[in-house]
């Protein structure tokens, strides 16, 4: 039902929903998405894609030492939609988990992080890789510096960096070998580097992923400057490669986490764990009452992982809260699901989201200076159309009006 205060409407009417913008009416059409229509396939859509945006930024995290800033505008996508499309050949819609090959990640062979500088365009050789037990090898050939490599003008040296990241996709965690470097000088003649090998040490099982990245250096009086920029930085991935062998937890365990890996239920570890989770949630017919009285409790962002833990123990799974007047979906086990009113008069939302604003405004909450309200309002004025917490991943995604992607941010363990 819409309210008129005499000059704008405000609220639903038919298929229309009112709202005042500015000094003026807007009219929208109201969502044709019902209840019904919100099925388990568009849950676990969406749930698919929480994992894939979460693992494709723990990738890129590791990897940024190699990757550094300097990257093209569409890198982020581009490499989320690859990590997206191989869990998707991998996953098993039967289980509902992934089962991983050696060549699941294949699509990521020859990634480029700058589309702008491209490696294959600077670098002409072939280097080879290879995997005999526990040990990595990258096989580079003799290179011709003159003809196999492509210097900027002013380059005086080139610093070729291989990193290999593994990642254990069976208990969640993460670590990156240490970087082996080779300069290159850039002189004048046929300059030769050797043919030679490098080695790192890999575990069994887990997914290994190899990266070349290109710096060039340029001698002046005060000494080396970094040639690379955000227009010209050659960095790719070589190979991606799940290693052949079983994944020995002992040793992975002292490794970095990845709770997306090590707390969703698609992974394919041990079922003890799955149990051990599953005991501790109480019955999955969870209710609104339930759920708002667990909220009552939240003052600030800063009570917000109290909160999530609170709902979890209830049995829900995953919940997606509009921001236009705090209506939010949940859902649970065995397709249970439910949805609360309305909190607050419908807000606004913007057209345009504003991430940097919007970031200021989510710490401040998280750091219990503003209240749920007035996060919602903030949320709004930067245009976030709504948020979704995903809580066997421990996490939560923005989005815009424009069902773009603006921020993932982990949920803190409360316990």
């Amino acid at each position: 039902m819409a309210k008129f205060d005499g000059k704008f409407l405000t609220g639903i009417v038919g298929p229309a929903v009112y709202k005042k913008y500015r000094n003026m009416q807007v009219v929208t059409a109201k969502s044709r998405l019902t209840k019904k229509q919100q099925t388990k396939n568009t849950h676990k859509a969406a749930t698919q894609f929480g994992i894939a945006s979460t693992l494709a930024e723990q990738f890129r995290r590791d990897a940024y030492e190699v990757i550094t800033d300097f990257y093209d505008g569409t890198m982020v996508y581009r490499f989320r939609t690859d990590v997206q499309k191989a869990l998707r050949q991998a996953f098993d819609a039967q289980s509902e988990a992934y089962h991983f090959t050696a060549n699941s990640f294949d699509r990521l062979n020859g990634f480029e992080f700058n589309a702008d500088s491209p490696v294959m365009d600077n670098f002409f050789v072939q280097p080879e890789q290879t995997i005999e037990g526990n040990i990595l090898t990258i096989k580079l050939p003799e290179i011709h510096v003159s003809k196999d490599m492509k210097f900027p003008v002013k380059a005086s040296s080139c610093l070729l960096n291989i990193a290999v990241s593994m990642f254990d996709l069976t208990y969640g965690n993460r670590t990156m070998c240490p970087i082996q470097s080779i300069e290159i000088p850039n002189g004048s003649g046929d300059n030769v580097i050797p043919a030679q090998e490098l080695s790192f040490e890999i575990e069994p099982g887990c997914l290994c992923i190899s990266m070349f990245s290109f710096q060039f250096i340029q001698k002046t009086f005060a000494g080396n400057l970094l040639i690379n920029s955000k227009s010209f930085n050659p960095v790719a991935v070589f190979r991606a490669v799940i290693a052949d062998g079983t994944v020995d937890q002992e040793k992975t365990k002292k490794w970095d986490d990845m709770p997306v890996v090590r707390d969703s239920k698609h992974f394919n570890k041990p079922k003890t764990e799955l149990k051990a989770i599953s005991d501790d949630l109480q019955d999955e017919s969870f209710t609104i009452a339930q759920i708002e009285q667990e909220h009552e409790k939240v003052k600030s962002g800063a009570d917000f992982p109290q909160y999530i833990q609170a709902i979890k123990k209830l049995g829900v799974e995953e919940f997606v809260t509009h921001v236009s007047d705090s209506h939010t979906q949940y859902y649970g086990r065995n397709g249970h699901q439910l949805s609360s009113n309305a909190k607050y008069e419908p807000l606004v939302v913007a057209a345009v989201s504003h991430k940097k604003k919007f970031t200021k405004y989510l710490k401040m909450h998280q750091a219990g200076q503003t209240d749920y309200l007035s996060f919602c309002r903030h949320c709004a004025e930067t245009g976030i159309d709504r948020w979704i917490v995903n809580l066997s991943l421990m996490t939560c995604t923005y989005y815009d009006q424009k069902d773009q992607l603006i921020l993932t941010e982990s949920i803190p363990n409360s316990e």
